[in-house]
């Protein structure tokens, strides 16, 4: 899947999405408020409900997607930058650092932008690669060259482009780590 797409000899910039890419924010969603997986943003939830205090809370107590960290602390041993881009609240910035380094994430700039601009961050800070759920997002972050890989949940099922590709565990990505150890992507 990735090894059609590297260049030798680049350490690349890593966009690293948090809620229900690494962080399984849709189990507790499910678990307290039976929202439907189906649409996103759930329209089951009310505007701002994630500043909140119950919002963050919710947030603070999601766990890691199993082999996110693994993942991400491989490619950033490979010299890779991580940067971890988030439309969640400004709020969120203490316990958000504290989730990452209690859950093992490794190190890398924590971003915050309102839903819908990280093509502009992507674009201007050129991200090679970024892991991302949001459907809109992910468009977004292929129209600026970007290679997006999707985590698939049933709202983004129907999400396809020449820049998106889709797995449906970080043990797929694991599993291919070597393509990222001294490459670039490229068309």
């Amino acid at each position: 899947m990735l090894k059609r797409n590297i260049q030798k000899g680049y350490k690349m910039r890593v966009g690293v999405d948090i809620d229900n890419t690494v962080a399984n924010l849709n189990e507790e969603l499910v678990k307290r408020y039976n929202v439907s997986l189906e649409v996103y943003p759930s329209p089951d939830l009310p505007g701002g409900f994630f500043s909140t205090e119950e919002g963050l809370e919710l947030l603070a107590q999601a766990k890691p997607l199993p082999g996110a960290a693994e993942v991400l602390r491989a490619l950033s041993r490979a010299g890779h930058e991580v940067l971890y881009i988030t439309s969640r609240p400004v709020l969120a910035i203490n316990f958000t650092r504290e989730w990452l380094k209690a859950w093992g994430f490794p190190r890398g700039g924590i971003v915050f932008v309102p839903r819908g601009f990280k093509k502009v961050f992507a674009a201007c800070y050129g991200s090679d690669i970024f892991f991302e759920d949001d459907p809109g997002e992910a468009l977004g972050l292929q129209e600026v060259g970007t290679w997006v890989y999707m985590l698939e949940w049933p709202y983004n099922s129907n999400v396809e482009g020449v820049r998106i590709q889709r797995f449906s565990s970080w043990e797929e990505i694991e599993e291919s780590l070597d393509c990222f150890s001294q490459y670039r992507m490229v068309l």
